[in-house]
């Protein structure tokens, strides 16, 4: 089943010929009952732009839909009365799109229709309920068939209607129509496509080093000191300690002061190009090193260069099909006095004429 049939006929198209057991026939039964308590789920969700939204291209509206349910069970109700009441009646069809294509059918409230439709459930219901098995055996004769339809096939058809267009329904105010599914999956290939590319083409951060770290770090107040006054006395050995011992050879640290008596010395610095200022002022600047980046040209996967040329073939072809229809429309002649008229909308009820 292609995407279209699928949204014409979303649970399959009705059997007709079968037999059914009575089992079966409670089952359709229980099915019409349900039709009045799903279609409020569905109302209570719907918005108005919902009930003028078609369920596919060239279908009815919501709205259409409802009315349609309305007067196809009357009709469906008063038929199996007649069947029930009269030897093989032979009933009277109408023409259902044009019931639907009405202004009442495409503009009037749905709530009358779903009060009608709930009214004539009960009272449909409780008249299958009463039916004899003697009863079951009857029929009417549908003039665009040609032969006897039963109640019980009358009965599986009219649950299959109530599903099949609740189905129709759900299309729209659930957001699951063609055109939903569609655009949504365009959107989602689109943000891939572009996340790949983003991913392919972005070159890689470059890594930051802070070159002082590299420099030797020096005491700047100790060593200035030592190169202004060494200290008189013994020789004096930088140490840890505030204060040294007197007379002794004490280990200079850098503090604001030394031992009286003793000698302050400094180990000889190491000899350097550079002026003490520099050597002693640690340089704290940063440096970008940018990572060597290959040469060779980056080339695309081949899933992404095969949906970057899809797309362009898909705008290539709208395009195309764009300036064709304004040629047509150009050379079209020009009518005089008949304004153009408009498609009705198609009715999949897979059935013979109403």
């Amino acid at each position: 089943m292609d995407n279209l049939e699928h949204l014409k006929y979303p649970i399959g198209k009705f059997e007709y010929g079968k037999t059914y057991t009575i089992s079966e026939i409670k089952k359709n039964v229980k099915k019409i009952a349900r039709l009045p308590k799903e279609l409020k789920k569905l109302l209570k969700k719907a918005t108005k732009s919902n009930l003028d939204a078609p369920y596919r291209e060239g279908g009815w509206t919501v709205r259409q839909v409802i009315h349609h349910l309305s007067d196809s069970h009357v009709n469906a109700y008063v038929r199996m009365k007649l069947a029930v009441t009269e030897h093989n009646p032979v009933i009277k069809p109408y023409d259902e799109r044009a019931w639907a294509e009405l202004e009442t059918g495409k503009t009037a409230s749905v709530k009358d229709s779903y009060g009608v439709l709930k009214a004539i459930h009960k009272k449909w219901i409780d008249f299958i309920e009463s039916l004899s098995d003697e009863d079951l055996e009857k029929g009417y004769v549908h003039p665009a068939m040609n032969r006897t339809v039963l109640l019980p096939e009358a009965i599986a058809l009219y649950a299959w209607h109530s599903e099949h267009h609740l189905a129709h329904i759900r299309l729209v105010v659930d957001a699951k129509s063609h055109a939903s599914i569609k655009k949504a999956k365009e959107i989602h290939f689109q943000k891939i496509t572009q996340a790949a590319l983003v991913e392919i083409v972005t070159p890689p951060t470059p890594v930051v080093t802070n070159t002082a770290a590299s420099k030797p770090e020096t005491n700047t107040a100790a060593a200035k000191a030592a190169d202004k006054t060494p200290t008189k006395g013994a020789a004096a050995t930088k140490t840890p300690t505030k204060r040294a011992t007197k007379g002794a050879t004490a280990t200079k640290t850098p503090t604001k002061r030394a031992t009286k008596g003793a000698t302050a010395s400094t180990a000889p610095a190491p000899a350097l190009n550079k002026s003490s200022k520099e050597v002693l002022e640690p340089v704290r600047s940063t440096r970008v090193v940018k990572p060597k980046t290959s040469q060779t040209k980056t080339t695309l996967p081949d899933d992404v260069k095969q949906a970057i040329n899809d797309l362009k073939q898909e705008k290539a072809r709208k395009i195309e099909e764009a300036r064709l229809r304004l040629e047509d429309k150009s050379n079209a002649p020009v009518a005089k006095n008949k304004p153009a008229q408009k498609a009705a909308p198609e009715a999949d009820t897979n059935t013979t004429p109403e």
